[in-house]
């Protein structure tokens, strides 16, 4: 039985050799006496690599976390997937194990997916508790940085389980004994005093375009502060608009002027050398989790991000040969560019698509490149390559494609022909924006919106920042509808959706009153489901429950 103890042991025993923990939860060192070397660029390094593979080596065959598919086990992947699958934005056709329960709202304390995100974020807890514990200041000129950079990661992963489990063990140290159960305020409160002490010691600029400077503190301050209410009973709007506010005058800016000249600006950061446009002193990305086909490969980062909205038999030269068949758009998402009563005869690419729905956010698809219809003819519609927006919920081609992420690179013709290849065919070099700048600017929007007053700009004004970027020029009136819908319009497809459905009321709970196709496993026509408020953070895998003594969830 796989327990946060025996886990924690075996995360330690493999830092030894930075080789991954394999099968046997109960490993320990034959020799505790035995004092074994710490390299600390090398464990730095995988802190780093944690957040951008899944093991030792590539892309699989040595996986970090036991118990679940390697490439499933991605911080990336897991991350996306149980705050993307539960919503509004796309439902899958897989039925892998767990998955079918996420993408309807049914899952307990037992769901695969659910226990493997909780040991990923602990793995990863647990290697950076190993550096800090290790590291030395006078290691090198770099080392402070090193040290404040782990200890942000950390504050990461714990962010992460205050927003999607809420109360859970605590540790600062790598050791055996009992971890304390944090209530969700306890743990908010760590996070927040972490992050506030690391806003001075981060550096002020990243020595890379991979690691993080103290704006990526002061957004994940922005961003807790934002759901503050959710996580503690208050609200934190001033706070929220403030940080915010610093980042958007930090010396990240939002990308607004294509570097290629043939694809939009918004387009080219989820393109396979967006590290140019992300990266860099001025980068729009403020936490990139680096990708390349040859140096990262794993089935979890970009390569699902890449693979799984795409069927490899039709699909045309996304600069992968993988097309997994994965996920689709909702018709509720749909909805948020254009009336369903449209769809049927919206027939274009997603070259073509944001012209014809007047933004360059909707990098959608009905139709391919190559004029074949994305799905085969609905009978019930005389349009003949029409497509249906509503369909099987497991039937892959019912619905809209979501086409935002691709490794094509920015100098590559539209269409069908790839004149700049990427470094390996299988596996996109596309970096991962996990944090980006645009944040900061619906953070604000919103965060005015409820109260906060205002500093140098209004609520407006963050709001058209990024529409007139994506060349939408249709008016608006900021209520709270507009921002829900605004922010899935600029961030769907980016492992968030769950946070702001949660934030806004409408996940689950008695105030919801919002449904989509597969919410509660029925579809848009059968009304609205209720679903238990529990179902607002993940239970604690029931491994730990029993063995480790700790207290579950209400309701699980």
């Amino acid at each position: 039985m796989k327990t946060l103890e025996k886990y924690l042991i075996c995360v330690v025993v493999s830092l030894f050799g930075l080789t991954a923990c394999v099968q046997d939860l109960d490993v320990v060192p034959h020799d505790e006496n035995k004092i074994m070397d710490f390299d600390q660029d090398a464990v730095f390094s995988k802190c780093y690599a944690t957040l951008a593979v899944t093991g030792q080596q590539g892309p699989a065959g040595s996986g970090d976390v036991d118990d679940i598919d390697e490439g499933t086990s991605a911080f990336i992947r897991m991350v996306w997937e149980l705050q993307e699958f539960p919503t509004d934005e796309c439902y899958v056709a897989w039925n892998d194990p767990g998955l079918p329960e996420i993408r309807t709202i049914r899952w307990n304390s037992l769901n695969q997916l659910v226990q493997g995100l909780y040991y990923r974020f602990y793995f990863n807890i647990t290697l950076c508790n190993h550096f800090l514990e290790n590291a030395k200041a006078d290691h090198s000129a770099d080392a402070p940085n090193q040290i404040a950079e782990v200890r942000f990661l950390r504050a990461l992963n714990y962010y992460y389980l205050v927003d999607m489990f809420g109360s859970v063990p605590f540790a600062d140290k790598v050791n055996a004994s009992q971890k304390p159960q944090y209530t969700r305020l306890q743990m908010y409160n760590w996070v927040e005093e972490e992050l506030k002490d690391l806003e001075t010691k981060l550096p002020e600029t990243r020595t890379n375009d991979f690691r993080v400077d103290r704006y990526a503190a002061k957004l994940l301050l922005a961003r807790m502060y934002l759901n503050a209410e959710i996580y503690t009973g208050v609200p934190q709007w001033e706070l929220a608009a403030k940080y915010a506010k610093e980042v958007i005058d930090g010396p990240h800016k939002l990308h607004t002027t294509s570097a290629g000249g043939i694809y939009t600006p918004y387009q080219e950061m989820f393109m396979g050398d967006n590290y140019r446009v992300v990266g860099g002193a001025a980068g729009e990305g403020i936490l990139n989790i680096y990708q390349d086909g040859v140096h990262t490969q794993c089935w979890g980062g970009s390569t699902f991000l890449v693979a799984a909205c795409r069927d490899k038999s039709v699909y045309v030269n996304p600069a992968t040969s993988e097309g997994w068949a994965g996920f689709r758009c909702s018709p509720e998402f749909v909805e948020k560019w254009l009336p369903l009563d449209q769809t049927e005869t919206t027939l274009y690419n997603e070259f073509d698509m944001p012209g014809i729905l007047g933004d360059d956010r909707a990098i959608l698809c009905s139709k391919l490149n190559t004029d074949k219809p994305v799905v085969s003819a609905d009978t019930t519609i005389a349009t003949a390559d029409s497509i249906r927006t509503r369909g099987d919920m497991g039937e892959f081609y019912s619905g809209w494609s979501m086409l935002k992420w691709t490794g094509r690179y920015i100098e590559n013709p539209k269409g069908e022909n790839i004149t700049i290849t990427p470094h390996n065919a299988q596996f996109p070099d596309t970096d991962v924006p996990f944090m980006r700048v645009a944040e900061a600017y619906l953070t604000y929007a919103e965060a005015v919106f409820r109260g906060a007053p205002a500093s140098g700009m209004s609520a407006e004004d963050a709001v058209k920042a990024l529409r007139d970027r994506a060349h939408n020029a249709k008016p608006f009136t900021i209520d709270e509808q507009f921002l829900l819908d605004e922010w899935s319009r600029e961030f769907y497809a980016e492992g968030r959706r769950r946070i702001d459905l949660v934030r806004f009321g409408q996940f689950a709970g008695p105030q919801a009153t919002y449904h989509w196709e597969g919410r509660g496993g029925k579809k848009s026509s059968e009304g609205l489901v209720s679903l238990d408020k529990k179902f607002n953070v993940y239970p604690i895998p029931e491994s730990d429950i029993v063995a480790g003594g700790l207290t579950q969830t209400d309701g699980y």
